[in-house]
């Protein structure tokens, strides 16, 4: 069955943002670095996106093979934005105006069963944190792909929600705990500019019996 692979953007203390640095050259993921999309692009032919995320991805990367500072890979990944169906989960955009687009303003969860039993190859879900939550709510990622950054920003969209009081006086969420979902490390690589690259796969839940 088609799984479903996060790929997602984090800060050290957690926000679900992308710095912005006054050095170009880092940090960030180097062209010939980035573990995330480069090693399975090829893998993909559906995108998942918030509507935050779709009008940012449209501004940008359909126009971006043009522009003449484009490298290789930009180029690559710009092609496949194009050519892979997106589904845009949004209750308030009426219309999805780029190639191969549909707004998805119903049950995510049916959706995404549908879409798994058609033959195909797997679903990137590419943000933000509010459609990544709903999906880790519901158990609809199988993988989660980090890229973290090394800075505190102290400020902005957590990347994962916490409900109601963040503190746990027993100092121990047990397995099967109500919220608790388990992930195991498939690779965890440092790159040179101080990104660390994590890739993580579901742990199926627990069921009794």
């Amino acid at each position: 069955m088609r799984k479903v692979l996060a790929m997602v953007f984090m800060t050290l203390d957690g926000v679900a943002e992308f710095p912005i640095y006054d050095n170009p050259s880092g940090p960030g993921p180097e062209e010939e670095e980035d573990p995330m999309w480069k090693p399975r692009i090829e893998s993909f032919d559906t995108l998942v996106l918030g509507r935050v995320a779709y009008e940012k991805w449209y501004g940008f990367w359909p126009a971006r093979r043009a522009q003449p500072d484009c490298n290789e890979w930009e180029r690559a990944f710009s092609l496949f934005a194009d050519r892979a169906e997106k589904l845009v989960v949004s209750r308030t955009l009426q219309k999805a105006d780029w190639v191969n687009s549909r707004v998805v303003s119903g049950d995510i969860g049916e959706e995404i069963a549908r879409i798994r039993a058609l033959p195909g190859k797997d679903i990137a879900l590419g943000g933000g944190p509010r459609i990544l939550q709903a999906f880790l709510d519901r158990g609809l990622v199988d993988e989660l792909l980090i890229a973290m950054f090394p800075s505190l920003l102290g400020r902005g969209k957590p990347l994962f929600h916490v409900v109601d009081d963040p503190d746990n006086p027993g100092d121990f969420v047990p397995p099967g705990a109500p919220g608790r979902k388990d992930f195991t490390l498939v690779e965890a690589k440092p790159l040179k500019d101080g990104t660390v690259f994590l890739h993580y796969r579901r742990v199926p839940a627990r069921t009794s019996g």
